[in-house]
């Protein structure tokens, strides 16, 4: 039997695996073989059944992450996983929303064991300075009114080996796997258990978020900001702004020391640790 049969998504276990607290927050789950992009997915269900609804697919076409760049989606080994939430009120700024949720993802794979992973700003989930998940929060929004959020999560499970399959040719970033961040296959947890404490931890955080807003995940955020305190530089555009990072701000704003007692606020931009 091959590792993809052995470890197919099942939604019966996906449910298993949850706490009942938060299994009752979870309105569907739709578990897919194929499709383009699990957010897009999530994006073409009528308005009334957006909401805490789950989209899994074992495989993706056309996966996105920030910035419009693609993300590679090879079958059989990954999670690719979206969440539609729909946002009544508008009590705390959206804006921190993928911060948030990037703290319950490494939450959810501190459950695995994983230790010494971080969040890079605003939202990738690297170890050892290689991109193990990423995060593309969508926002569709009217003013002050209610606003939906589809929040996409893909963590390299298993992939493929690059000499195999090219992937290095596909993927221009570091990157890594879970089982080779644990060490060895055989302490790697099967994807629907992983499956499982995501859901877990982002339906827990969603509700804690909609009560306090981010500050009640500033702590945790500060705990695992990979850039804190370290000389980065922040690209926009044809522009290179260097400084040093002093965490986020009440929005999710970058804080970058430009000059001493000279503080920038960026929403935006590429950033990379200056070795200079």
């Amino acid at each position: 039997m091959t590792d993809a049969i052995r470890d197919q998504l099942e939604a019966g276990l996906i449910r298993a695996g949850m706490s009942s607290a938060n299994l009752s927050k979870l309105r569907q789950l739709t578990l897919l073989q194929e499709t383009d992009s699990t957010n897009t997915e999530v994006s073409r269900l009528p308005g009334d059944r957006q909401h805490s609804h789950v989209v899994l697919a074992d495989h993706q076409t056309g996966g996105r992450g920030r910035r419009q760049r693609n993300w590679h989606s090879p079958p059989g080994g990954n999670i690719y996983l979206s969440l539609g939430w729909w946002f009544r009120m508008n009590d705390w700024p959206l804006s921190t929303l993928p911060l948030v949720v990037a703290v319950a993802v490494c939450r959810a794979l501190g459950r695995s064991g994983l230790q010494e992973h971080g969040i890079k700003w605003p939202n990738d989930i690297l170890i050892g300075g290689r991109k193990l998940a990423g995060i593309l929060v969508e926002l569709q929004s009217a003013g002050s009114g209610p606003a939906l959020a589809i929040i996409g999560v893909g963590l390299n499970v298993r992939m493929p080996q690059a000499g195999e399959t090219g992937l290095a040719a596909v993927i221009d970033r570091p990157w890594t796997d879970l089982a080779s961040a644990l060490g060895s296959e055989n302490a790697c947890p099967g994807r629907n258990q992983l499956a499982a404490w995501l859901l877990d931890e982002l339906l827990e955080a969603l509700d804690c978020f909609e009560s306090n807003g981010f500050e009640a995940f500033r702590s945790n955020w500060q705990d695992m900001d990979l850039l804190l305190g370290r000389n980065i530089l922040v690209e926009q555009g044809d522009k290179e702004i260097s400084g040093r990072a002093r965490g986020v701000d009440q929005n999710g704003g970058l804080l970058l020391e430009t000059s001493p007692s000279v503080i920038q606020v960026f929403h935006s931009g590429e950033v990379r640790v200056h070795h200079g």
